[in-house]
């Protein structure tokens, strides 16, 4: 029996983990210049642990470790035989249609921009040069999304340009409930208002319900999840973000390339809080385990 079972709740038939990572260093190395050195974390262990939890499919993305050499997520999705969708890094500059289409054939639906780590290459006063780019790349590949990686405040900078994307027939996806950083209650923060603005206004804007643990110097996280579930039913998507990288900020003596642990985090927990926001509704459960991630990553095969 899944250990969910044991905790008096089961999820939905075609559950889906919309935000995971593969390390697989036995066959694809860590980038010299990554900014910290994970532990391994392959797709035998994925499944495992997702098998804990009765998730059916996963959204494999793209780690800044690897930078934009995606060759291990694309074994990883290879072998995973079609139930799975995977999120990609890129250079705009450089990627060939070539390269894009072997993408998408193996199951990549996005990719994604680091904004909030990587804020000083891609300023305020760069962005609206920086993601026509992506458009231009991406605009035939129909059904695409643009998964975004920011601190809260910097979705005042991007709220402008998100139609743009959406005018090209891609989709947009906030990562973990789109960050808000310690010090405030996300509805004060700015950046809040456009965020709510835009899952209020354009139906293919999407949010991650994820990451929570990684903010707990936030308060009144319940509050905004309660009000992202009220605002955005259709467009949230649950993921558990494993295998729970610390990131460069807790680097052992400071080393980038020392191998770091895992954190420690309580995901079966965070799934009953999850349940509990829906309020128990099967429905509301079963979009954003089911339904909304299969719109958001074009799945259509039955399960």
């Amino acid at each position: 029996m899944a250990e969910q079972g044991k905790r008096g709740f089961k999820l939905p038939i075609g559950a889906w983990d919309s935000h995971i990572h593969i390390i697989d260093e036995d066959h694809w190395k860590i980038n010299d210049d990554a900014p910290f050195h994970p532990k391994q974390a392959n797709l035998d262990q994925l499944l495992a642990f997702e098998r804990t939890l009765g998730i059916d499919h996963v959204c494999v993305v793209a780690m800044s470790v690897y930078m934009t050499d995606n060759r291990c997520n694309m074994d990883g999705l290879r072998r995973l035989k079609g139930k799975g969708r995977g999120v990609a890094i890129i250079d705009p500059d450089t990627v060939t249609d070539e390269e894009l289409d072997e993408m998408h054939s193996v199951g990549f639906r996005g990719v994604r921009i680091n904004l909030r780590t990587r804020s000083q290459a891609y300023g305020p006063h760069v962005w609206g040069e920086v993601l026509p780019k992506y458009v231009a790349r991406l605009r035939r590949l129909k059904s695409w999304v643009v998964q975004i990686f920011v601190s809260m405040d910097q979705i005042q900078h991007i709220a402008p340009h998100v139609p743009g994307l959406l005018q090209a027939g891609l989709k947009v996806v906030f990562d973990h409930v789109g960050h808000p950083e310690a010090g405030g209650s996300p509805m004060s923060q700015p950046g809040c208002k456009e965020l709510y603005d835009l899952l209020s206004n354009h139906k293919q804007v999407y949010i991650k319900l994820s990451g929570l643990y990684r903010l707990p110097e936030v308060p009144d996280l319940d509050t905004h999840v309660r009000h992202l579930l009220e605002i955005a039913p259709d467009q949230i998507v649950w993921a558990s973000d494993w295998p729970h990288t610390a990131g460069p900020e807790f680097n052992p003596g400071g080393n980038p390339q020392a191998v770091q642990d895992f954190m420690v985090v309580d995901i079966l927990g965070f799934i009953k809080q999850c349940v509990e926001w829906c309020r128990g509704d099967p429905e509301l459960i079963h979009k954003i385990w089911v339904d909304n991630p299969r719109r958001l990553w074009d799945y259509h095969d039955e399960d």
